[in-house]
């Protein structure tokens, strides 16, 4: 039987500009002819594989809209329609990636806006094994949604932010491809293999250890049969479980009504778990690459506070790993973590130091850039309510760094400091327009050698930065948004929030 992969189908957007690759099964030793029709037809060729498997080649394309794609074996024959070229973007990572325009704040202004015929989006699945697109009704996944008031709510809201950005400003159709996962970590993103000559082995000794003695037949007939298992239908679910946000009593009062046996196996670490080193990489991103993309928007490392350390190693292999996949060097664009209380008995404790990590990331992986979510964050909540400056800030990344606009793109960065008659002068780039949301700067602190924080602080600001002012002694420690949660207030104009630094003088 003839069939393509998932991620194929009507109202799909095709990259321009380069080579977009078609594939799927069919019978052995027959031929695969696609035609892609628009203002003139272009075709691919391929012979169904011994494995049953085809892939058709079409050479690059330039914008269109309203195409049709025709593929036939000789006997059966797929067409897909309303199909557009532009640009198409990965959205990976956890649940912040995932979250869903039905949670978002600002839902009403999308919903009750205009409907943008040129945003696209598909949504993969969530599964963590074979067989299990089979055992529950995924019908609401794997299709591509276009901009309408029934397929909105399942768009993700940070991915929908940057098409609607983008699309604006690039006046094509845009097309985001959705392969994200709440609660996992970035080793289930990657080729297992990639952790084996790093620190990133330590994921997979500690996955080695806890399954050492496990009864792997058990543990899939309790996982299999544990109501967490079925992700199917996430819109079902109570709305104040993400928006407007659970208050501190009512986690509590969730986390005791949680069976030990539910919890137990869900989080039992096996080969059905989506947690585990390299199972998301074959259940879901194999599924959807090599689909052609301009690059990936990723949001994700709150799930990697269990290895902090790691993140730079793990993260840093992951986009190699993805690169290889694909065979193009994809930009990534990525969201640092957003400041984080406490949220059903996960915490920000380790942030700063993934924080820090992500940060060494975008300075030493080429082509990668990243945004500051200084300002989004909830004390009590891991999932930021506001999504559209996030979107909004991809974007700029994506416009300034890919597409080559002459903007301000990049938040505010430490660049030096240095000892003036009047105090400490904190200089930064990407700071035209500085400004404060506020009469004072948040998250700034001062700290003598013997620990002792001098408080309050006289911090004056001009278009370069900030001139702590004061007579301090030598070896002072200065830091800046270094907790797990705190309130940045610090913008350039472009309104990017500065990021996250520290350093002794």
């Amino acid at each position: 039987m003839l069939k393509t992969a998932m991620v194929f189908g009507d109202n799909m957007v095709i990259q321009q500009q380069k080579k977009f690759k078609v594939w799927g099964t069919g019978t052995f030793g027959k031929s695969v002819t696609g035609t892609l029709k628009g203002k003139a037809s272009v075709s691919a060729e391929a012979w169904i594989e011994e494995n049953g498997k085809w892939m058709l080649t079409f050479p690059p394309q330039q914008v269109g809209r309203n195409l049709e794609l025709i593929i036939s074996d000789g006997e059966e024959t797929i067409k897909f329609g309303n199909i557009c070229i532009g640009e198409v973007w990965v959205a990976g990572g956890q649940s912040n990636m995932e979250y869903f325009l039905q949670h978002d704040a600002e839902k009403e202004s999308v919903l009750n806006g205009a409907m943008n015929p040129d945003v696209r989006f598909f949504d993969f699945p969530k599964v963590s094994y074979e067989g299990q697109l089979e055992e529950h009704d995924y019908s609401r996944f794997g299709i591509w949604r276009t901009c309408t008031r029934e397929d909105l709510p399942y768009f993700s809201a940070p991915a929908y932010y940057f098409a609607e950005n983008l699309q604006k400003a690039l006046d094509i159709p845009i097309g985001i491809v959705g392969c994200n996962y709440g609660g996992t970590p970035a080793c289930a993103w990657m080729d297992s293999d990639y952790l084996k000559d790093n620190e990133g082995k330590s994921w997979l000794e500690s996955y080695e250890s806890a399954v050492k003695n496990l009864d792997v037949e058990e543990y899939k007939a309790n996982f299999r049969a544990n109501p967490m298992n079925d992700r199917s239908n996430p819109l079902q679910d109570d709305d104040k479980f993400m928006y407007p946000g659970l208050t501190r009593q009512e986690q509590l009062e969730i986390m005791q009504m949680m069976t030990a046996e539910n919890m137990n196996t869900y989080l039992q670490k096996g080969p059905y778990s989506e947690k585990r080193p390299g199972g998301l990489y074959k259940t879901m991103l194999k599924k959807v690459a090599p689909y052609t993309a301009r690059g990936v928007i990723w949001y994700q490392g709150e799930s990697d506070d269990e290895k902090p350390e790691l993140y730079g190693a793990v993260f840093s292999k992951m986009i190699e790993c993805w690169r290889d996949l694909w065979e193009d060097k994809l930009p990534f664009l990525f969201v640092q973590l957003a400041p984080f209380g406490e949220w059903l008995g996960a915490s920000g404790r380790q942030y700063p130091e993934l924080r820090k990590q992500q940060e060494f990331v975008s300075k030493t992986v080429p082509d990668t850039w990243m945004i500051s979510s200084s300002d989004a964050g909830m004390v009590w909540d891991i999932h930021p309510k506001y999504k559209k400056p996030i979107g909004t800030r991809l974007a700029l990344l994506a416009r300034g760094h890919i597409y080559g606009e002459n903007i301000l793109c990049d938040p505010p960065e430490f660049l030096n400091a240095e000892r003036v008659n009047d105090g400490i002068k904190i200089t930064f780039k990407n700071a035209d327009g500085l400004h404060l949301k506020g009469d004072k700067v948040n998250a700034l602190s001062v700290v003598l050698a013997d620990g002792t924080e001098l408080t309050p602080l006289e911090v004056s600001i001009d278009q370069h930065g900030l001139l702590v002012k004061g007579d301090f002694p030598e070896n002072i420690s200065v830091s800046f948004a270094k907790t797990g949660y705190y309130e940045v207030n610090l913008y350039n104009k472009e309104e990017n929030p500065a990021k996250p630094f520290e350093f002794i003088i």
